[in-house]
């Protein structure tokens, strides 16, 4: 999970954000929604920091430094010594017992990838369904949405290859389809209500 310092060219990180929290007020997001959205993208950023060592004798993982998991379980509320628990010797039920399983290296960094993954997509999702929120205004079922399409395979790379020549032209056939339901279907719409 630990990609490093990624910059774009062009891109000024403290304008986006600003314009980021711009626009969530307009949308009328509270200050402690906000809040509670920055510290969730924050701490799954964070849990990519989170590395494991191995016991030298057992196959135990273990975390030599606790300092980014402090920085974690702070900004999610959670306790520091049952998360790392949770990552180390997560509790598991065995026939009619409950059990405490040590994890390895690759286990524990699984473990944190898969936390960081589901709290990522429901924080997401949440935002997806509180923005659609603040468009139906109206009432009127389906009246206003946002809409996401995810194009898989959307990487910058130094040299091309087949396989991302047919990424990028099955991407562009779904732009297309979605260019035409969301922006084509209604024109027609307005066209049949009488608008322009």
């Amino acid at each position: 999970m630990v990609n490093g310092n990624i910059t774009l060219p062009n891109v000024d990180d403290a304008q986006e954000f600003q314009s980021t929290l711009k626009s969530m007020r307009i949308m009328g997001f509270a200050e402690d929604e906000i809040t509670s959205v920055l510290r969730v993208v924050s701490a799954t950023v964070l849990m990519g920091n989170l590395e494991f060592t191995q016991e030298k004798k057992s196959d135990q993982a273990i975390l030599p430094d606790d300092r980014v998991i402090q920085k974690v379980c702070h900004l999610l509320g959670l306790p520091v010594i049952e998360l790392t628990k949770a990552f180390l010797r997560p509790r598991i039920k065995v026939g009619r017992e409950f059990v405490n399983k040590a994890q390895n290296k690759e286990q524990a960094e699984f473990a944190v990838e898969a936390i960081a993954k589901a709290s990522y997509e429901r924080m997401f999702k949440w935002l997806v369904n509180r923005i659609n929120k603040s468009l139906d205004r109206t009432r009127r079922q389906g009246a206003s949405f946002i809409g996401i399409l995810d194009i898989a395979g959307f990487e910058i790379f130094e040299l091309n290859s087949f396989e991302q020549l047919c990424i990028n032209f099955t991407n562009e056939k779904l732009q297309q389809l979605f260019n035409n339901t969301m922006f084509i279907m209604e024109q027609e719409e307005y066209q049949r209500e009488g608008g322009d």
